[in-house]
């Protein structure tokens, strides 16, 4: 009878002690994918800087490419250029910089399902008059910081508008090279895309 008590005690300490590691690894996975205001504020600051720097550095090199020789010239620099641009930066910032579309012109940009989930929200806020605003996500071994591309210079018609504010010489080069393109069709304010950053924790 006693050995039979001693056992049942010892089952039950046994059982306790599983639960308290399970707890304890499940707090330390969510510990790994949450991060505390502070750090939320910090990935935000960070992220938006970044992202305006590479916003910075691809129009200015853009708005002397259509200067210069027109915006099916253009279309050439966005194609060859634009991903070495955002590479060079990724590279300086530690961090991966693109840009994600629904209607996505290279397929390279389009949205993962985490992506769709951060994208329609952004969409939603447009509908609802309100501006919306960048958003951090964080991973297990990652932190996703999510800036929303509102289309808002009339230039960016020629390539991204409806059908007769489109350049029909910049069109043509645009499906030569992309001949499944979906970015056509926007009017200013719409939700162009997002910039999309990846910090390694």
């Amino acid at each position: 009878m006693r050995k039979h008590s001693y056992y049942l005690l010892f089952l039950c300490y046994s059982l306790v002690i599983l639960n308290i590691m399970g707890c304890q690894n499940k707090n330390s996975n969510n510990k790994n994918s949450t991060l505390d205001s502070l750090q939320v504020l910090n990935y935000s600051a960070l992220g938006d800087s970044v992202s305006m720097a590479a916003q910075q550095a691809l129009m200015k090199q853009l708005t002397q490419a259509m200067q210069s020789k027109g915006a099916a010239y253009a279309v050439n620099f966005c194609s060859e250029r634009a991903i070495p641009i955002t590479d060079s930066l990724s590279n300086k910032y530690n961090c991966e910089i693109k840009r994600v579309a629904l209607r996505n012109r290279n397929p390279g940009n389009a949205l993962t399902e985490e992506d769709r989930i951060v994208f329609d929200e952004f969409a939603e806020d447009l509908i609802n008059g309100v501006s919306p605003k960048s958003k951090v996500v964080s991973q297990p071994k990652t932190i996703l910081f999510y800036k929303p591309i509102v289309l808002g210079m009339p230039a960016c018609l020629q390539c991204h508008g409806k059908a007769d504010a489109l350049n029909p010489i910049a069109y043509a080069a645009i499906q030569s090279k992309y001949p499944e393109d979906q970015a056509i069709d926007f009017s200013l304010g719409d939700l162009r895309g997002m910039w999309k950053l990846t910090f390694t924790k």
